[in-house]
């Protein structure tokens, strides 16, 4: 993709709400306008952080998923509708995405992200946005985006709960990755997913909209605080926690 030098009128009038703050400005637009993306998952993380992101001005996008929309997942899966049960949610979600801004370009990857295939994945985009929603696929995705040096936003949903991480490990010897936090233990039961769990619509949707707005805060502004801590959100009692992380000296990943 040919990297944008400066602003034409149609973007300074499309994104003048944003060039006018002044951690933005058209510099900051820039590196929006700039920016790559792949989102690992197309339900309800991935669909209300893409719109967000593209609304926004990113341009180069790589969506990763192999399923099909389905009746449930249109309780919290933005833009799906019924029409589209059946189809192929990278094809839905990347047509609507042209609608929000025709300049978008997108490449889709029908598939499950995995060992195999994971560098190949990774290979055009700065930051990654892990809408997965279980272990094995999140440690896959961390793994892969320290060895490639790929920043890492990642969020889960626990029944009203938003977590919420930013990993930039490879960067800096004190930084985290996924794997300090939560290290795998393949003998360990893990939490179920939406399915076995259950999840309201808007928690998925605060979900992808944290992670759209961390997206943009690491574009826009080079401060490491945003890896060395997570943020929990609870949907219900409307509070938010960060918690400081450290390093683990033992981790495998990150070592």
């Amino acid at each position: 993709m040919k990297k944008i030098k400066t602003l034409n009128d149609h973007e300074l009038e499309k994104f003048s709400r944003q060039i006018i703050l002044e951690k933005v400005g058209e510099t900051g637009q820039l590196k929006i306008l700039n920016s790559s993306i792949l989102i690992v998952g197309c339900g309800g993380l991935g669909t209300t952080a893409a719109t967000y992101l593209s609304m926004s001005g990113i341009l180069n996008f790589g969506l990763v998923d192999f399923d099909k929309v389905t009746l449930s997942n249109l309780n919290r899966q933005l833009l799906y509708t019924e029409n589209d049960i059946g189809k192929k949610k990278i094809n839905v979600l990347s047509t609507k995405l042209k609608e929000i801004n025709s300049k978008v370009q997108i490449k889709l990857f029908d598939t499950k992200l995995a060992e195999k295939n994971s560098q190949a994945l990774l290979k055009n985009y700065k930051i990654v946005l892990d809408c997965t929603d279980n272990f094995p696929t999140r440690y896959e995705i961390n793994r892969a985006c320290y060895l490639n040096k790929k920043i890492l936003v990642s969020c889960a949903l626990y029944n009203y709960e938003v977590q919420l991480f930013a990993f930039k490990a490879w960067y800096n010897k004190n930084l985290p990755c996924y794997n300090c936090i939560f290290p795998q233990n393949k003998k360990k039961k893990s939490y179920g997913n939406c399915n076995d769990q259950g999840i309201i619509s808007s928690v998925a949707g605060i979900g992808g909209l944290l992670q759209a707005n961390m997206v943009l805060n690491i574009v826009t502004n080079q401060s490491h605080d945003k890896y060395k801590e997570f943020v929990i959100f609870n949907c219900e009692s409307n509070k938010s926690t960060n918690i400081k992380v450290k390093k683990d000296k033992k981790c495998k990943i990150c070592k």
